[in-house]
């Protein structure tokens, strides 16, 4: 390596921050855009809940469409997992773990909020 591209490669990772900062700025001074509204209406979120009601009933509509849909990957999960341990794979048990942790915790996060 030469020494220039030594010190170009800190500056490029520099600037890339620096605008992804102004970016995620930029968006949050802007407000919530047209797919915020598209998604509430879709959940089901009615537009006079103010403060932790609005949030609570934003993560109800919004959490248990996504258990169901964990809940029906989730015996493919383990039967992949498994074919991998069967087969020698070493990331067997990790695809296992993860399906059922992500299970476990959409399902935690759902009794949080009831």
């Amino acid at each position: 390596m030469s020494q220039t591209s030594l010190i170009q490669r800190p500056l490029r990772i520099a600037a890339g921050g620096i605008l992804l900062a102004l970016g995620s700025v930029a968006a949050l001074r802007a407000g919530p855009g047209p797919g915020a509204w598209i998604v509430a209406k879709a959940a089901g979120i009615p537009t006079n809940a103010q403060g932790i009601g609005g949030f609570v009933n934003g993560a109800k509509a919004l959490v248990n469409p996504a258990l169901v849909m964990v809940a029906a990957v989730a015996p493919l999960a383990l039967i992949a997992g498994g074919l991998v341990l069967l087969f020698g794979g070493r990331r067997g048990m990790q695809i296992i773990g993860t399906s059922l942790g992500v299970l476990l915790l959409l399902g935690s996060v759902t009794a949080l909020i009831d």
